[in-house]
């Protein structure tokens, strides 16, 4: 006990070394007092260790930051604090005010501490949610780092009220007045300041320790990613230094030529292509209309599918497919020129790091070629809705085909391959570039209106567009079934059959999606088929939720035949043609609603089925958040046939415009539920196993 002398960088105290046994008051120099992540310094008259407890290890480090001195005095417990303030009464004015000025400190220092720990975990999650683009850009796969899913940020204890902080900012900003008027009128008066902010720092430290725990856990919890993520930003940035000095990748040169050369066309084929893509090239306004741009694109259009069919073909037997050629299959990629070298080097990433999906309901237009080829589905139908076996009978009747011929073809993989390409694949990529008259199959740097790690559409992606419109309209790819059992005494039950459809990426850059199909052939138990192009340069949200309207209405008209548009047998589509029809005459429209819809239908040409998808955007995008956009007629019809999921209805229970529409809803889901319960009740009563079916539909039901 007694005077220490200290130099300048001398430790005092190392933490979690040396063990509590003094507290000092700095009489000379200054200290810093710190942590792994912060300090604070200490002025003449502060206490060192106040905040340490005695016997145990210490917490911070105290160093000198110049030759320094303090005065050292047994520290057992806490009442040893209040003694050392009585043993110095010549400078306890002193150090009352240094108390208050290192909890001011200590108030700064927690709050930077907090705001840096919530900064930490803010950055590593927003590093997380672009992980994956990041890395389709770069070229690597992206792993899963299941930790990530457990991270939850800061949170303030409550230990600390938040008059402390105002407390001690007050005494902080009346400092001079104090130490005249307060603190040397009475010692137990200082001593008395000493404990108060003595008892606020220490809470203070308590709850820094905790931030410390937290921000070590984190690091440690997030060390994996951390250290993935800064090997992707490192490609990234040679990616972006090879742009900024125009360089493309080594590999990737002459394309068109390796492109080529790998389909085995005929030279003749192969020149008149490289003739094509070279005076498209040469062109600064290939999207021009005049006669000759036309006349060029639809030239190459064309030449593109002769050469696309080949290396298909090709490629099935080839482990080892160029990675030009798979740009070609995924992207319509065939020259580096003409992409630009900053998006080739961008496609010949997103190539390499390209996965399936594990669903395979998301597919590139290759891959979903080849379920075609290999006759794992039946192609698609045709411009004239005529699917495969409907198109060769009619070829047969037209004398275009024999008996043997269609016999052949019906299951000849190159049959069906020339009927997809011909059909699906160009007509669909036509259709999703968006553009009719200025599209072109080939990749053009031109076409690239959005970055292209923005426009690309991932399975992922996808899947987070199906999971979302579920969680609004969640029987949006339902379809009613019949189960049927007499063994086990059920003769029939209608069930709702969820099926996710099949969405393929088209190799373009474009703005829209279509509906190709809503099942396949006659089979209602078949997925629905929806192309879209696999970079889209408009709002994709908008994009997917008109898709899944255009379903929904399709599929109502499937389902329903003939009978799709009599109102004598309600139905989404019966009900939504007999309000657009006479909707003059509707008293629950006013004449502002009825002057709307007139604008509406003349907008969309009076096609009924366009009326309805913007609507049904409205009802997904806007209706689904609170805030109103349509009619009342229009808003009965979509709830009755299109019901908002659980969450959504509990949400807007309150809604007047709603409360009744679901009253109505839940009357009906339990009517239609009774008899599965029953059926389920009987089995069980009997000791019959219950078929998936029913407990699948019950668990629909409550949706």
């Amino acid at each position: 006990m007694g005077l220490v002398k200290l130099e300048k960088g001398q430790i005092l105290h190392k933490s979690d070394v040396d063990t509590v046994e003094t507290i000092e008051v700095l009489v000379k120099g200054s200290l810093t007092i710190s942590n792994q992540f912060t300090s604070i310094t200490l002025a003449v008259g502060g206490f060192v260790g106040i905040v340490e407890k005695p016997g145990k290890k210490y917490v911070y480090t105290y160093e000198a930051l110049e030759e320094s001195a303090v005065y050292s005095y047994s520290f057992q417990s806490v009442d040893d604090i209040p003694k050392v303030v009585r043993s110095n009464p010549k400078i306890a004015p002193i150090l009352a005010a240094q108390s208050v000025e290192t909890a001011a400190k200590c108030c700064d220092i927690y709050e930077k501490e907090y705001d840096d720990a919530v900064s930490e975990y803010e950055t590593i999650i927003s590093d997380y949610t672009d992980y994956p683009a990041l890395c389709i850009k770069v070229g690597e796969v992206a792993k899963d780092f299941p930790e990530m899913q457990e991270l939850i940020p800061p949170e303030r204890t409550g230990n600390i009220n938040e008059w402390s902080f105002s407390f001690i900012r007050s005494l902080k900003e009346n400092e001079a007045s104090l130490k005249r008027t307060l603190y040397p009128l009475n010692i137990d008066i200082a001593a008395g300041m000493v404990m108060s902010t003595y008892n606020i720092y220490q809470k203070i430290s308590e709850e820094s320790e905790l931030l410390s725990e937290y921000r070590n856990t984190l690091k440690k919890k997030t060390a994996s990613f951390a250290s993935n993520m800064k090997v992707i930003r490192a490609k990234l940035n040679d990616l972006e230094n090879a742009d900024e000095n125009g360089n493309a990748p080594v590999t990737i040169v002459n394309a068109l030529n390796t492109i080529l050369l790998y389909s085995g066309v005929s030279q003749e084929i192969a020149t008149k292509f490289e003739d094509q893509i070279n005076e498209f090239k040469a062109n600064p306004n290939r999207n021009d209309s005049s006669d000759e741009a036309r006349a060029l694109r639809r030239s190459i259009g064309s030449s593109f599918y002769e050469i696309y069919t080949p290396a298909f073909i090709k490629s099935l037997s080839d482990p080892n497919i160029p990675i030009e050629v798979k740009m070609f299959f995924m992207f319509g990629f065939v020259d580096e020129e003409l992409a630009g070298d900053k998006n080739t080097i961008i496609l010949y990433n997103m190539a390499r790091a390209y996965t399936p999906d594990p669903e395979g309901k998301v597919l590139t237009i290759y891959e979903w070629l080849i379920k075609i080829y290999n006759l794992e589905v039946d192609p698609s139908r045709n411009e004239f809705d005529q699917d495969w076996p409907t198109y060769l009978r009619e070829q047969k009747i037209s004398g275009e085909f024999n008996q043997a011929q269609v016999e052949l073809m019906t299951n000849d993989p190159t049959s069906r391959l020339n009927f997809e390409i011909k059909n699906l694949f160009a007509l669909g990529n036509r259709m999703t570039f968006g553009r009719i008259s200025s599209f072109v199959p080939v990749f053009d740097s031109q076409n690239v209106l959005r970055p292209l790690d923005m426009a690309y559409l991932t399975a992922a992606k996808i899947h987070e567009y199906y999971a979302k419109i579920r969680a609004v309209d969640y029987g949006v790819f339902c379809r009613q079934a019949v189960f049927s059992n007499p063994e086990i005494g059920i003769n029939q039950v209608y069930y709702a059959n969820d099926i996710t459809p099949y969405m393929i990426l088209l190799p373009n850059i474009g703005s829209r999606a279509s509906l190709w199909q809503e099942i396949e052939g006659k089979n209602r138990s078949t997925p629905a088929r929806m192309v879209v192009s696999i970079f889209n340069t408009e709002n994709t949200e908008e994009v997917m939720i008109r898709l899944f309207g255009e379903f929904r209405w399709e599929m109502c008209k499937t389902e329903q035949g003939v009978h799709w548009n009599d109102v004598t047998d309600p139905s989404l589509t019966s009900m939504y043609c007999d309000y657009l029809q006479f909707y003059k005459k509707n008293s629950a429209l006013s004449t502002d609603m009825k002057e709307k819809l007139r604008t509406d239908l003349k907008k969309f040409s009076n096609n009924y089925k366009n009326v309805f998808i913007a609507d049904y955007l409205a009802y997904i995008k806007f209706e689904a958040a609170s805030s109103p956009r349509l009619n009342k007629v229009a808003r009965e019809i979509l709830f009755t046939f299109c019901p908002f999921a659980k969450e959504l209805r509990e949400k807007i229970g309150d809604n007047p415009q709603y409360t009744e529409l679901i009253n109505h809803y839940n009357t009906r889901i339990a009517n239609t539920a009774k008899p599965v319960a029953m059926a389920i009740a009987k089995l069980k009563k009997d000791d019959i196993p219950i078929p998936e079916v029913l407990t699948k539909q019950i668990e629909h039901l409550k949706k």
